[in-house]
């Protein structure tokens, strides 16, 4: 066996030398090192085009003037699961105004969405939480040229939150919508220095869960929400 290894690791060696003069000949640097992003010139247009793409995916958006608007959007989008508990950031970390007397109001109960321990207890939580119709989350940047939604878990931030119920809603900040992937990498190191270093739990959601099988028949919300509302504000 070491033999045969040994024997295929030369010709792969061989072949490896012998084109190398050829790549070298043919191989030809870039005329410059292009631009990481291209910034926007307006938030709206920004904005706009987030819509516009989400749409595509079969996502809803909706553009909110303010924290009372997008409440109101939020309360009509419980009535319409007739929600009974949800899963949620804490609601600090959700920083909208109001949300916890809305959720008071329609006798809806917030579960913390955390399933740390052991496998047993895991289990319990997650199927204690396999109940609740709709998941409520902020993000940390919103990318408009593909309505991807970029959330870093953490602290009163849990994944499930985002992941487990059929409908998800995403609250967004205008400032936190950005062009494209790097910009948004980039507003991301601003935030956490040290983000990618110190934590994995870095998610990524374009639009609802699509699962296709072997004969290419689509199927949303089989892995993740198969509706997605996302609530820009401001």
């Amino acid at each position: 066996m070491t033999g045969s290894r040994e024997r295929m690791l030369e010709r792969i060696r061989a072949g490896l030398r012998a084109t190398q003069p050829f790549l070298q000949g043919e191989a030809t640097r870039a005329p410059h090192n292009p631009p990481p992003f291209v910034h926007p010139a307006t938030d709206d247009d920004l904005a706009r085009q987030f819509a516009a793409e989400l749409t595509k995916l079969q996502a809803v958006p909706y553009l909110c003037a303010d924290d009372e608007a997008a409440l109101d959007v939020i309360a009509t989008i419980l009535d319409q699961q007739q929600a009974r508990e949800v899963i949620a950031w804490e609601l600090e970390q959700l920083g909208l105004a109001g949300i916890a007397e809305l959720l008071q109001q329609r006798g809806i109960a917030r579960l913390d969405g955390r399933v740390a321990g052991e496998p047993l207890q895991r289990a319990a939580r997650l199927q204690a939480h396999e109940g609740a119709p709709v998941c409520i989350a902020g993000v940390d940047a919103a990318i408009a040229e593909s309505a991807t939604l970029v959330i870093h878990s953490g602290a009163g931030r849990p994944r499930l939150a985002s992941l487990l119920a059929p409908v998800f809603i995403a609250v967004v900040r205008r400032a936190q919508l950005v062009r494209g992937l790097g910009e948004a990498i980039a507003l991301l190191q601003r935030s956490y220095r040290d983000v990618f270093a110190d934590a994995s739990a870095l998610t990524l959601i374009t639009g609802p869960s699509r699962t296709a099988d072997i004969e290419l028949t689509l199927t949303l919300g089989v892995h993740g929400p198969r509706e997605v509302h996302a609530i820009i504000i401001g």
